[in-house]
């Protein structure tokens, strides 16, 4: 029996394939940076030089830190709480507030506001070392003129109060711990110190005072409610509410540190926070590198393409 055998497949087709691209290693991009070194060894010590200059320029500023901890008490724990609870209703209706002067976070925006950094910071003496870099010991005079200051071109208050709040205050709050950090930064260690200390114990006197400011106007307003009631259960309330005041009256009097106590003062800090002089050289010189390294490829691209132009 005669075998016949299968018939052959038609030859798949041969397409060509596309040209491989120029692909650059290591060695190549090392050969182009190397034969075109001079931008890269030019800008990087140059900028390197600038940065230096630079650092140099820029005034030391000094950090003073405190460490603070809400006063618990002033918080409306305890007792005063229970009496929230069970006449916080009647006292909503009354308008009073039972408790303390509030929370951490209102007495850190308390510290914030123009109503009680202003006068702090509103003397010339303060002006002077907030706008250091705008004043001449020398000739006694503002060497910066601008359009809304004053006509020696002293500081406005609110311009004051905006470059401190932005440029010297720092508050922070530890939400896990209720730990508060209050620091001054200036060119003065010894006044970023004294300022720091000064904010701290100021807030508690200003608390304090609002304090027993409240509790005068919510017992004078109480004590006429129980004189023109005449129901047994509301003047129950309103004695229960009185309580409470008469209990925030004490505690404001008594207490200095009625919102925060102070558990590490500031002193007068022995290292500057800024500027850092050695990271702004090191960053200018690796800024001036990569610019003169941009420029290598830059170069290696143009004469590339102008070499296959002359080909073509």
């Amino acid at each position: 029996m005669n075998e016949v055998n299968p018939p052959t497949p038609p030859p798949y087709p041969q397409y060509p394939y596309p040209p491989e691209e120029d692909e650059l290693s290591l060695i190549d991009l090392w050969n182009i940076v190397w034969k075109r070194k001079w931008p890269w060894l030019t800008f990087g010590p140059l900028f390197a030089v600038l940065g230096i200059f630079y650092a140099l320029k820029q005034p030391e500023i000094y950090r003073g830190e405190a460490t603070l901890v809400p006063n618990s008490e002033e918080q409306g724990g305890g007792g005063l709480a229970a009496l929230a609870g069970q006449f916080g209703g009647l006292a909503s209706m009354a308008g009073i507030n039972i408790g303390g002067g509030g929370s951490t976070e209102t007495a850190i925006a308390t510290l914030r506001s123009r109503h009680f950094l202003m006068p702090f910071i509103e003397s010339e003496a303060a002006q002077k070392a907030i706008f250091a870099d705008e004043w001449d010991e020398e000739s006694k005079s503002w060497t910066v003129s601008k359009e809304r200051r004053q006509e020696d071109n002293r500081p406005t208050k609110l311009e004051t109060y905006e470059r401190f709040t932005k440029e010297c205050l720092n508050v922070s709050e530890d939400k896990k711990t209720g730990i508060v950090t209050l620091a001054v930064e200036l060119q003065d260690p010894e006044l970023a110190a004294a300022w720091t200390n000064q904010l701290a114990d100021h807030l508690n006197a200003h608390l304090r005072e609002q304090a027993k400011l409240e509790a005068e106007k919510n017992l004078e307003y109480l004590n006429k409610q129980i004189t023109e009631t005449r129901v047994l259960e509301i003047k129950e309330s309103l004695y229960g509410l009185i309580e409470s005041q008469t209990k925030n009256a004490m505690l404001a009097n008594a207490k200095e540190d009625y919102a925060f106590k102070v558990i590490d003062p500031a002193v007068t800090p022995e290292e500057r926070v800024r500027p850092k002089r050695a990271l702004i050289v090191v960053a200018s010189g690796m800024l001036g590198g990569f610019f003169g390294l941009f420029l290598c490829f830059v170069l290696h691209f143009v004469q590339t393409a102008k070499r296959q132009e002359s080909k073509a």
